[in-house]
């Protein structure tokens, strides 16, 4: 998995290849907030559904109204630079009724994973979880934010199938 952040611009792609079971999943979603849209992009039949986004831009940092949950130190400090200081924060995200939690590194405070409930805090069924790995300082690849070129761009937005932010991240429910 990948993903390309600017929070400068509002914008973020995501992209996800996986095997589960021998089945080949894909997610790859541009999310456009100052323009308010999200493609869902499927390279292996050039298609790309074009939805509205309903929420607002979160940048990727903790909350402040996050409470701090505790230090972990991801490998070992044994070894001078084997080991990774990070925090933990916990919160309620009102909009979907679900209390998250979020791991940043202590320096420079990168993400590291944010985890959430799959359902509601009424079906207290699962957890998912992204992770967050080999960062890169800067916007890479400018392209990235850019729908490829069988996406729609021009639809009118009230006929669109709407999505937030928290529900495109999530599994199918």
């Amino acid at each position: 998995a990948s993903y390309s952040y600017d929070a400068h611009a509002q914008q973020i792609r995501f992209r996800n290849y996986m095997t589960v079971f021998n089945e080949s999943i894909s997610m790859d979603l541009l999310l456009l907030f100052q323009q308010g849209v999200m493609y869902e992009i499927d390279y292996s039949q050039l298609s790309c559904q074009k939805k509205v986004l309903e929420s607002s831009f979160h940048p990727t940092r903790v909350p402040a109204d996050a409470v701090f949950m505790g230090q972990v130190i991801l490998g070992t400090m044994s070894v001078p630079g084997l080991g990774l200081l990070t925090n933990s924060w916990v919160g309620e995200i009102p909009e979907i009724q679900a209390q998250y939690m979020l791991t940043f590194t202590e320096f420079t405070c990168l993400p590291v994973k944010i985890t959430l409930p799959q359902h509601s805090l009424t079906s207290l069924c699962c957890l998912w979880s992204r992770s967050f790995y080999n960062h890169l300082l800067g916007v890479q690849n400018p392209q990235d934010f850019v729908p490829p070129f069988f996406c729609p761009t021009a639809a009118p937005e009230e006929h669109l199938p709407k999505t937030s932010f928290l529900k495109a991240m999530r599994p199918s429910q």
